[in-house]
């Protein structure tokens, strides 16, 4: 189970986006910078996909992808997020062999 204890404080992601995966669910956590004509507002964006390969390798048919608030609360909710995704999905993350 993914865990808010398992991702790096929210300075951490002003400068570098953030890997991970569990059972075969790849994600990437980045901040993400939303316009519009009133305002500009930071937001964490979560792509995962299955495994076995990489963020670049994977085709982006595979991606999927949601926005949170980018507060402490905001990365709270990624995590709850993509456990919800890995018990939706957990067919997909079995099937994933690596060869």
């Amino acid at each position: 189970m993914i865990d808010r204890k398992d991702f790096l404080a929210l300075n951490f992601y002003k400068k570098a986006d953030f890997f991970g995966s569990y059972n075969n669910m790849n994600y990437r956590i980045r901040k993400i910078t939303e316009e519009s004509e009133e305002k500009k507002e930071e937001k964490f964006e979560v792509t995962y996909w299955p495994g076995p390969l990489n963020y670049i390798s994977t085709s982006d048919e595979l991606k999927q992808t949601a926005v949170f608030p980018y507060t402490e609360e905001g990365l709270c909710a990624v995590a709850a997020f993509l456990n919800d995704q890995y018990e939706k999905q957990i067919e997909l993350w079995k099937s994933v062999r690596v060869k």
